[in-house]
Parts: C-alpha cells; sequence; structure tokens
C-alpha cells in the first residue's frame, strides 16, 4: 500500500470515528433527557372499533419516536417511528435491551 492510500485510509478512519462518537454523544443527550412514555404493542385491542390500547410503557429517547414491533390490524409486525427514531434505531434498541427495558402493563389474552 502506497503512502498517499495510508494517508486517505488513515483520513477516512478518523472522519468515521469522529462522527460515530458525535453520533453516540447525541444519542446519550437526548436519552438523559427522556423518559418512559404509555405506547401501544399492537396485541391488546378495543373489540368493538379495533383500536390498539396502551398496554406497554417504553423509553424514548427526546423528540426520538421508535418501535421495532407493532402488531397491525392485519396481525402483521412492523417498525414504526419518525425521522430522529430511524436515525438512532439501533442505540434505541440497544438502549431499551440493556438499560430502559420496555415495561408490559396489560398482558395480551393471545399468547404468541
Amino acid at each position: 500500500m502506497s503512502p498517499a492510500h495510508r494517508k486517505l485510509l488513515k483520513a477516512f478512519l478518523s472522519a468515521f470515528l469522529i462522527c460515530l462518537i458525535f453520533y453516540v454523544g447525541v444519542y446519550i443527550v437526548l436519552s438523559c433527557l427522556g423518559g418512559y412514555y404509555f405506547n401501544q404493542s399492537g396485541k391488546v385491542r378495543y373489540h368493538s372499533i379495533g383500536l390498539a390500547v396502551s398496554d406497554i410503557s417504553t423509553w424514548t429517547p427526546k423528540g426520538c419516536r421508535f418501535q421495532y414491533r407493532f402488531k397491525n390490524t392485519r396481525g402483521e409486525y412492523v417498525s414504526r417511528g419518525n425521522e430522529l427514531g430511524y436515525l438512532f434505531a439501533p442505540l434505541i434498541m440497544l438502549d431499551r435491551r440493556f438499560f430502559h427495558p420496555t415495561e408490559v402493563l396489560i398482558e395480551s389474552k393471545n399468547p404468541e
């Protein structure tokens, strides 16, 4: 590998590392400002009109809305959220798995 290629690779890796640190840093600030909010899993619904009931409490960083598994009216699992939520989705999923687990408030009668 030529010295020019090494220099270019080093610059690329440095820029990537700076962007990664900035990405994680912004998420940490948003997470510190976040909190638990009522949410719907889609598994518990009102029988008369089919609307989902708020049956879980999920950790949500400030301004981020993201849910990996929501059961829609057709019984399919889909993700839903806003732009900021999708941007930080990998970190939100890690955060909920290891630091802020989802709390189930109402158990579904239909086990899956």
